[in-house]
């Protein structure tokens, strides 16, 4: 089943949560590669796959965030750039229940485009492409192009998607709120967003990361203005992290996002989850959410 033809009998295509907080539970430490974890701890990595399909997610993210060639060369990984990102992919599909999808999720390289930086949006559509290459390779879904603060930096990114397959990709930014509205860390504003990824052909715009679900809901409303017609994707945060003796932790449960959830679906989402904190619990509630208003 392609991804039209799921939205013939579904409103609602529901994501999946935080990959990295259950990375970490299961044994990740600072400064360890989490994408190397789809070779070391396979077995781990498919848990989380397996436990958000059955929380009830339409489909899940690969763990692959930071598998980029730029990114991974921090490691010292990027000759296994193709391996890791393979695998990744590979893990989740190998779990994926009928019916259900997986998006290779793609990040941030890591770097700052020139002029700022010392990276050319050439060689960083090339780190894109590499990757997005090796989970076409393994058989994705789509994609998931996700968490990016430059909108020229995302540009990069779907392009590369683009040079390797026709596979649908989703698009979303993280935004910050300020007193002048909400705008990406290089001063990306929601408008911007809109206005240029909108002839791009990506399957669904949006926002993830960097806020709670009340603040999705303003960020999700400011889409919603910029353009009435966008496919919308929202995935937001549980909240926003403190450290607790040292430790991360996020201030929003499930309930949070169940008093939310009908604030969301105003806005006429097409595809909604969860994003850093946010675990089964909080997908297994937008589940039961989505099913009850279906059949009302």
């Amino acid at each position: 089943m392609n991804l039209r033809n799921f939205f013939d009998t579904h409103d609602i295509l529901l994501l999946d949560g935080a990959t990295g907080s259950h990375l970490i539970a299961k044994g990740l430490t600072p400064g360890e590669c989490p994408e190397l974890w789809n070779i070391s701890h396979k077995r781990q990595v498919k848990e989380i796959a397996e436990m958000y399909f059955n929380a009830g997610s339409d489909a899940v993210l690969t763990n692959t965030f930071g598998g980029s060639f730029l990114k991974l060369s921090s490691y010292g990984l990027q000759s296994r750039t193709h391996e890791l990102n393979y695998a990744g992919a590979s893990n989740a599909i190998e779990v994926k229940p009928s019916g259900k999808y997986v998006f290779g999720s793609i990040g941030p390289c890591g770097k700052i485009l020139l002029p700022y930086g010392d990276v050319s949006e050439d060689e960083v559509t090339d780190s894109f492409r590499l990757q997005a290459q090796s989970m076409v390779d393994a058989g994705v879904d789509g994609f998931m192009l996700e968490t990016f603060l430059d909108i020229r930096e995302l540009l990069c990114a779907l392009n590369a998607v683009k040079q390797v397959c026709e596979l649908p990709f989703l698009a979303s930014l993280t935004y910050q709120s300020t007193p002048n509205g909400f705008f990406t860390m290089m001063g990306n504003g929601i408008e911007e967003e809109v206005a240029t990824l909108i002839e791009t052909g990506a399957y669904a715009i949006g926002s993830n990361c960097g806020n709670g679900i009340a603040n999705m809901v303003q960020v999700g409303q400011q889409l919603r203005q910029a353009s009435g017609s966008i496919r919308l994707l929202l995935k937001p945060n549980a909240g926003e992290p403190v450290l607790k003796d040292g430790v991360t932790c996020y201030t929003e449960d499930a309930s949070d996002f169940e008093k939310h959830f009908f604030e969301l679906v105003a806005l006429k989402p097409l595809i909604l989850g969860g994003c850093c904190g946010t675990n089964a619990a909080h997908i297994r509630v937008l589940r039961q959410l989505i099913d009850h208003g279906r059949k009302k």
